[in-house]
């Protein structure tokens, strides 16, 4: 069953929302606590990951492995009800959701928030491939990346793709040697494309990147249903709208296509 996104946003223009549609936190806190909550997913409730966020010297959190993610004390410097605040922003504007397990509830993302998870995840990829090769660094294996989430593990391609640059293929050849039959397909695709981009112009590599985008971007399982600012109608978010991938994130526009549309006509 499709999940539909609370609106925050009345018809009536006059009134501004609770929350901003991509900002119900300032940004760089919206996605630490989804870093955070993805080690933890249908494993851990709101409580667990307000340990995490804290920087909690917890044996159990330590045991797990938890202190070694990204996010780990993120928060240090506020106490366990400011960031239990802050956790329950996200579960009140629909990136976050719990679910019980037995008397126990546990963190899971919505459809909204693994939206924007998903899209970091790929950039904290690509970056580590960027750290690896600014510093001579070879990877032993590239089995790490065999079974992560495939949408992910797509999308990360397509940043790499996007580049343009030449410099990512040996890691490539290393990781299509392990992977699996479909995800080689892809890999290899990639190769062939970035051997291939000195020699297309501009708009031709444009138009390539387009059309591979609709391989490489998986729409989620279920829609992203967003609801108008403008006009109120809800519409559904288009995975393949690279104007809505940034530099610090995937954004969900405020406006359904008719509107931006009409508004884009007008200022012209």
């Amino acid at each position: 069953m499709s999940a539909q996104k609370t609106n925050r946003r009345k018809p009536n223009r006059k009134q501004p929302p609770e929350y901003p549609l991509n900002t119900p936190l300032p940004r760089p806190e919206m996605l630490a606590i989804l870093q955070a909550a993805d080690e933890i997913i249908d494993a851990g409730g709101r409580t667990l990951l307000a340990k995490i966020l804290k920087g909690s010297k917890e044996k159990k959190l330590l045991e797990l492995g938890l202190n070694h993610t990204p996010a780990y004390g993120f928060y240090r410097e506020l106490t366990m009800e400011q960031i239990m605040e802050k956790v329950d922003v996200l579960l009140a504007t629909g990136y976050l959701e719990t679910e019980l397990s037995g008397k126990l509830p546990l963190i899971k993302f919505t459809v909204y928030g693994w939206t924007v998870r998903r899209e970091r995840g790929a950039e904290e990829l690509l970056r580590e491939w960027e750290h690896w090769l600014e510093h001579g660094i070879a990877p032993v294996s590239m089995e790490y990346l065999k079974d992560r989430n495939r949408g992910m593990i797509l999308l990360f391609l397509f940043k790499i793709l996007c580049s343009g640059d030449r410099k990512y293929i040996p890691f490539l050849e290393q990781w299509h040697a392990v992977d699996y039959a479909k995800v080689k397909v892809e890999i290899q695709r990639v190769v062939t494309d970035l051997q291939e981009r000195d020699r297309l112009e501009e708009s031709a590599w444009h138009q390539l990147l387009l059309d591979r985008a609709q391989a490489l971007i998986q729409h989620t399982r279920d829609p992203v249903i967003l609801q108008c600012a403008e006009c109120g109608d809800p519409y559904v978010f288009d995975h393949h709208d690279l104007s809505c991938y940034r530099a610090d994130g995937i954004y969900f526009p405020e406006k359904c296509e008719h509107c931006r549309n009409t508004e884009d006509g007008m200022n012209e």
